[in-house]
């Protein structure tokens, strides 16, 4: 069977999976994608689950999270009650099959798997944190059985718009990374990423890549993450974005395409004097093209509310919206320019010229 033949069945099975209704055939408009930075539910998270309940982390944010079609997040570390540590890691993340009910409570639709802590504990825990998963309704994306699995996107579909939403990194130990005939995480390859891109471009409407990169506590990307996200446009993604630093990133307006270097923590179950508020992202897309793009500020960790993000608003707000511009100047691209602060949130219109490429 050849992989382009392989790679059809597996869009078909994926648009046409019964258990999770991705597909709706609402009138024609806007379809609204929203991307919330690192999850881990190790640690602290676990403790106050432990004394609360599943339901208590998202308690303040879940009516937030209900007004978006779908729910994206970088999920740090595998959901399991199988695998072994591994053994020359500083931090390993685990936490049992349970814990996917927090992620549920969200109502999240997809799981952004290539990162270097999905296989803290090996394949076993890695593959059987994807059917716990599927299990709770939540497809993933960013590893699988084999490397040609692990780079399917997540298929999304409303009103005559579809998006293909890819996970890849390029941060991870070797025997993570996925092999031909092994399970394991995406590889950030900028071919093999051009090649997935030009792959589901035929069909789907628009592309997102997130990418897993960069340097811890950092308001800045480096360089070669910024030639990473700019080779991603021009290969043909409608928007890349990116997580890893645990802190939020400048962003780049870049061919009149978003490029959200670090969204930050969404959910993180650790505590330390780096890390501070955070942002999440929605991208509006239509019959036309990628629309618009709205930056929202969430709370980190703080001693009210550990363990519990709520939206940002008034004052805070505008604290993190006005950091995220200042950090975002030295990008030069228009985005400081043209975000404006509207309804404690960055909003950024796209030229009407962003069509379907």
């Amino acid at each position: 069977m050849s992989k382009a033949f392989k790679a059809t069945v597996a869009v078909l099975i994926l648009f046409f999976a019964a258990y999770t209704p991705l597909w709706s055939d609402n009138a024609p408009g806007e379809l609204s994608l929203l991307f919330c930075g690192d999850v881990m539910l190790d640690w602290g998270i676990r403790e106050a689950i432990e004394k609360e309940g599943y339901g208590f982390p998202l308690r303040r944010i879940r009516g937030f999270l209900s007004g978006f079609d779908y729910r994206f997040f970088n999920l740090e570390g595998p959901i399991s009650d199988r695998g072994e540590p591994h053994n020359d890691k500083k931090y390993i993340f685990n936490v049992p099959s349970g814990m996917v009910r927090v992620l549920a409570e969200g109502r999240f639709d997809g799981a952004l798997l290539a990162n270097n802590h999905m296989s803290d504990f090996g394949h076993i825990a890695l593959l059987e944190t994807i059917s716990n998963l599927s299990t709770e309704g939540i497809r993933s994306a960013g590893a699988g059985i084999d490397a040609e699995t692990a780079a399917l996107p997540i298929l999304v579909a409303r009103g005559g718009v579809s998006i293909a939403v890819f996970s890849y990194t390029n941060l991870g130990y070797r025997d993570a990374y996925a092999a031909p005939s092994a399970p394991g995480i995406a590889r950030a390859a900028l071919e093999a990423m051009r090649k997935d891109i030009e792959q589901f471009k035929r069909f789907t409407d628009f592309v997102v890549v997130n990418v897993h990169w960069g340097d811890e506590y950092t308001n800045y990307p480096s360089e070669d993450q910024v030639e990473l996200g700019r080779a991603l446009i021009d290969g043909g993604a409608d928007a890349v974005i990116g997580h890893h630093s645990h802190v939020y990133q400048g962003i780049e307006v870049y061919r009149d395409r978003p490029i959200v270097y670090s969204l930050g923590n969404f959910l993180f179950g650790s505590i330390n004097e780096d890390i501070r508020d955070n942002i999440v992202v929605a991208l509006y897309f239509g019959a036309e093209g990628l629309s618009s793009m709205r930056v929202y500020p969430i709370s980190g960790n703080t001693g009210a509310h550990p363990f519990q993000p709520a939206r940002l608003s008034g004052g805070e707000a505008r604290g993190v919206l006005n950091h995220v511009l200042e950090i975002s100047r030295p990008l030069r691209s228009d985005f400081p320019k043209k975000a404006v602060v509207d309804d404690s949130s960055l909003f950024y219109r796209f030229d009407a010229a962003s069509k379907r490429r």
